[in-house]
């Protein structure tokens, strides 16, 4: 079982782990998104339906995480069968040696931005195999992390709940919260970050899960790019070497205020 909060973000994205101050925001929900699909305009629309990962998509390859041995190589990553795939797994490679592989992915320079919405239709098979991921995360490309704000919206160890983290502040403080939701089916969720308000939907695009009004503090107001990651456990990889598991992306689309 996953374990709390602190500790799901032991294993972090080409940094140390820090030490965690999480704020518990309570959140509200809305009748909508206040934003009408017209104030929003397509930017990258990738349906992965043939010639394998766009070249706008910069694969992870090398060691990464902290706490645990973790490395990715880009043919962990790869398009099948009309879906983006990343899959952990053990093997070897002359990168990291023998030992457990993961697929990850950065969005070009170029499809950043402040104020975002991400949309993705997903779902994760697992086969003796359990990881962790967060699909999306949204990086800063414009200021040092943590500082620079970090937003990770759907990060998790297990299949029936992910947590929403908001980054902020040199001490790396978080707002926190949690979806439930089964995600060995597809569902697709949509992410908004506006205006320094920040809303979560889950297969209905019209009523938000969740809603969190912000600031320029807790949701610092820097470039950010989306990333697709996954990775070992903060507890360590799997024991079961002949085990795999598989993040499935059917599609994803990046828009920017119109």
């Amino acid at each position: 079982m996953l374990g709390s909060p602190t500790r799901m973000k032991a294993v972090r994205f080409l940094r140390l782990a820090a030490a965690l101050t999480i704020a518990l925001a309570t959140g509200f929900t809305a009748p909508g998104d206040a934003q009408a699909a017209s104030s929003w305009r397509t930017i990258l629309y990738d349906r992965f339906d043939s010639g394998g990962v766009p070249s706008h998509w910069f694969r992870y390859n090398g060691p990464y995480g902290s706490g645990v041995r973790n490395c990715a190589i880009p043919s962990h990553a790869f398009v099948k069968n009309g879906s983006l795939r990343l899959v952990l797994s053990y093997g070897t490679n002359s990168r990291c040696g023998t030992g457990w592989y993961s697929g990850g992915m950065m969005v070009d320079r170029a499809y950043g931005g402040v104020d975002q919405r991400v949309t993705l239709r997903f779902r994760v098979v697992r086969d003796r195999a359990a990881g962790h991921f967060i699909v999306p995360m949204r990086w800063p490309d414009t200021a040092p992390w943590p500082e620079g704000g970090e937003e990770d919206w759907c990060e998790t160890d297990t299949l029936n709940f992910c947590h929403t983290f908001l980054h902020y502040s040199k001490d790396n403080k978080q707002i926190y919260r949690k979806h439930v939701f089964d995600m060995t089916r597809w569902h697709t969720i949509r992410v908004v970050r506006r205006n320094y308000v920040a809303k979560v939907f889950i297969d209905d695009m019209s009523t938000p899960v969740w809603v969190y009004k912000g600031s320029s503090t807790t949701l610092p107001p820097t470039v950010k790019r989306v990333v697709l990651q996954q990775e070992c456990r903060a507890g360590g990889c799997p024991t079961d070497k002949t085990g795999r598991e598989t993040i499935l992306i059917d599609w994803i689309r990046i828009e920017k205020p119109a």
